[in-house]
């Protein structure tokens, strides 16, 4: 009776845990060639905070028809890292970074990257599926994780790909300057635009010293990350 007891603990500790996880990202459902996908992405380490360390965190699941969207049915998709790639695009800004799987998680698939400004991020996951050619795009929700209904209206993307089912969402990177305790953390983009006030309304001197100060802000940043 004991170890069920403890079994049973244990498993909605499990569950406890994994919730947040799979309620910060988003679901879609695509009908791709003949059959029909689960693609769960977001952000890694969600909630997600600038000049900390991230990435896209997707997963690739050969869904049920008649229940796109529940991914306890679907079976993991492997080896399509070296079928897709993903793009991240801010405003103008567009940077190409490739898939690596998910040690001992097939189907599951990572990007990293440290988020430099507080954002709105798209990731764009391109390459092939099943044979056929995808080309989807997935934007953070400055919301963060809102209650919204299932989408299950079919919208075609491209020949041969269309969408049965969407539901959920993940959050943008968010600013860490009111998270530092016991003294403010700044982000190095909010260093370096101190340092470019002060230069512009200070003396060589105060600009020299500003520097420093900078330098070994950037070097204490850098050595967090490690």
């Amino acid at each position: 009776m004991k170890q069920k007891s403890r079994l049973l603990f244990s498993l909605v500790v499990l569950a406890a845990l994994l919730a947040p996880a799979a309620l910060a990202h988003e679901r879609q459902a695509f009908e791709i060639g003949d059959k029909t996908y689960l693609l769960v992405i977001g952000s890694l380490n969600e909630p997600v905070f600038v000049d900390d360390k991230t990435g896209v965190d997707l997963r690739v699941l050969l869904a049920d028809p008649e229940n796109p969207g529940d991914s306890s049915k679907g079976t993991p998709v492997p080896g399509l890292d070296a079928a897709l790639k993903v793009d991240l695009m801010a405003g103008d800004k567009t940077k190409t970074l490739a898939f690596s799987p998910v040690y001992n998680s097939p189907g599951a698939y990572k990007a990293e990257f440290y988020p430099t400004v507080a954002t709105t991020l798209t990731y764009r996951v391109y390459g092939a599926i099943n044979d056929v050619p995808v080309d989807l795009t997935f934007s953070c929700n400055p919301a963060g994780h809102p209650a919204v209904k299932d989408d299950t209206e079919r919208v075609m993307i491209t020949d041969g790909v269309t969408r049965v089912y969407k539901s959920g969402a993940f959050g943008c990177p968010r600013p860490r300057d009111d998270l530092g305790f016991p003294e403010p953390m700044h982000s190095i983009d909010g260093l370096h635009q101190q340092l470019h006030e002060r230069m512009m309304n200070k003396g060589l001197g105060v600009c020299v010293a500003a520097l420093v100060v900078a330098l070994l802000a950037l070097g204490v940043a850098l050595w967090r990350r490690r």
